[in-house]
């Protein structure tokens, strides 16, 4: 491994990066993250970005990351912040704009709905490769009958409801054609 005094040094030395060089995840041409990580931008020690575009209405999934700090930093449009503080319970929520910015500390559950069409963030993070825990993982992959045995839940009923959630989401809602499969066509559930 090189230290940043051998980068920094060498004299191949790049300090420039092209985001869209680095797509994370697309949902389509107004819902997308980019990335930029030591991987791919080897400077970058102890930081990562994720440049994160939303439509209104759309949302970065609840997630956590168990290795790292995140500052989100609102470039465009209106975003609600939201996360559950482990150590009381309370869930706050934090409605940001331009040049607004929300700390997620380390571990915390979380998620983000833009609230315009045209919102751009930055995710900041501490960490040079930062993990993240999905939400749709959990549920999808653990099994019904541990809710069931852990919560008093139908395992069954519960296996149906999750049933339509095949994928890791990172950014929702699924588009409305999978919306009307899922819940019918006037929306009932």
């Amino acid at each position: 491994m090189y230290t940043t005094s051998d980068i920094l040094s060498s004299s191949s030395l790049n300090l420039s990066f092209d985001l869209k060089s680095a797509p994370y995840f697309q949902k389509n041409s107004q819902n997308f993250i980019l990335q930029q990580t030591a991987k791919q931008f080897p400077v970058m020690q102890n930081l990562s970005v994720l440049d994160v575009y939303l439509s209104r209405e759309h949302s970065v999934e609840a997630h956590w990351h168990p290795n790292a700090n995140e500052l989100a930093y609102m470039i465009q449009g209106e975003a609600d912040v939201s996360m559950l503080n482990p150590f009381t319970l309370q869930v706050l929520s934090y409605r940001v704009k331009p040049p607004q910015t929300v700390y997620i500390p380390m571990g915390w559950w979380h998620w983000a709905f833009a609230e315009t069409d045209h919102t751009h963030l930055l995710a900041i993070f501490d960490n040079n490769s930062t993990q993240v825990v999905y939400g749709s993982d959990i549920i999808r992959k653990t099994p019904t009958e541990v809710f069931q045995a852990i919560y008093g839940v139908n395992a069954a009923q519960l296996a149906e409801v999750l049933k339509p959630i095949d994928q890791t989401v990172t950014i929702g809602p699924p588009r409305s054609s999978d919306i009307r499969w899922r819940i019918g066509e006037r929306g009932n559930y």
